[in-house]
């Protein structure tokens, strides 16, 4: 699960890069907030998955009976 996490960070970090060069190069600052409430929703809504993937993970593994 941490090997997913940094992943899943790592990938993070890229799209905010990606998306400030954009914003950078394009200098507009409309364009620019609404850029970042792009982002900002995409990231909660792969963390809102992420959640519930662990979620539902621990549930199964909880399941298992030795």
């Amino acid at each position: 699960m941490t090997t997913t996490l940094t992943r899943f960070t790592a990938w993070l970090t890229v799209l905010v890069a990606n998306a400030r060069a954009r914003a950078h190069d394009e200098a507009d600052h409309g364009e620019v907030v609404e850029k970042v409430i792009i982002v900002a929703a995409a990231a909660a809504i792969a963390i809102a998955a992420m959640a519930a993937i662990a979620l539902a993970v621990d549930v199964k593994v909880g399941s298992i009976q030795l």
